[in-house]
């Protein structure tokens, strides 16, 4: 992404993240299931593991919509939406080369941080 671009894209990600206070984290994949933008609070090493894990279920989403629906317009993927017991949510977007991830908290409660993945860096 060029600097201009770069500067909107991370724009309008801080004013989602301050519009949706329930977002825990997001990650934008490009279309090689590689993330190019994360989460400031989100472990490096958490957004590899999201794109590669994401990415792979994604295309298959899409390969197996494809396969259901025979009309092209019928068959194009529009999200996934992936819910936990434990309340959370994974929402995959893909649009145009990018998928974006969003992780977000629906238990109604603060999200509470695992000490030991805040302090993991890589």
């Amino acid at each position: 992404m060029a600097g201009a671009q770069t500067s909107e894209v991370d724009g309008v990600l801080k004013g989602f993240i301050g519009e949706f206070p329930t977002v825990i984290g997001y990650v934008v994949l490009n279309s090689d299931g590689i993330p190019v933008k994360h989460h400031d609070q989100m472990p490096y090493w958490r957004a590899v593991m999201y794109a590669a894990l994401c990415s792979d279920f994604v295309n298959s989403c899409k390969k197996c919509l494809r396969e259901l629906l025979n009309g092209p317009a019928e068959s194009e993927l529009a999200n996934v939406r992936i819910r936990t017991k434990e309340g959370t949510e994974i929402i995959c977007v893909a649009v145009a080369d990018y998928t974006f991830l969003v992780i977000q908290n629906c238990t109604g409660k603060p999200w509470v941080q695992d000490p030991e993945e805040a302090g993991a860096t890589e």
